[in-house]
């Protein structure tokens, strides 16, 4: 049997909005990879939905008012399981997660969704602070075939 490498593309961007389409795009192209999934568009926009909620948290929340942030990303295709892995690590304020609440669906409201969709749109969310840096790790499986 001949197991394949993950293919894994690594980014450190600076902490703006903008150039959260090279994320897109990474991902985009590292799905073309698989094979076999019958809803290879919804599969895309949702694992590109979820990082940019996270990056966008990172950008508004974590950095705010400072314009020299960075944001380090690795993206990791496996194969066995296939799955896509995605690491964000900043630099920035830490997440305060013990003040978060999911948001009430009843209730309209302009923010506050980000965190609540990125739960619901991948398989695992992890969020590990550390002195200095921000480390989130997201993790959607592929059910996919010919990999």
């Amino acid at each position: 049997m001949n197991a394949r490498h993950p293919e894994v593309v690594w980014l450190d961007l600076p902490a703006n909005y903008t150039y959260l389409h090279l994320l897109s795009d990474c991902i985009a192209d590292l799905l073309k990879l698989v094979e076999g999934d019958a809803d290879a568009e919804g599969l895309l926009y949702s694992i590109q939905l979820a990082a940019h909620e996270v990056c966008t948290n990172i950008v508004g929340h974590a950095y705010g008012d400072v314009n020299d942030g960075r944001i380090g990303i690795k993206i990791a295709l496996e194969f066995t399981p296939p799955r896509l892995i995605i690491e964000l690590k900043d630099a920035g304020r830490p997440f305060e997660e013990e003040k978060y609440t999911a948001p009430n669906l009843d209730e309209v409201r302009v923010h506050g969704y980000g965190l609540f969709l990125t739960h619901s749109l991948m398989d695992e969310v992890t969020y590990t602070p550390t002195p200095g840096h921000n480390r989130w790790y997201l993790v959607k499986n592929l059910f996919a075939e010919g990999i």
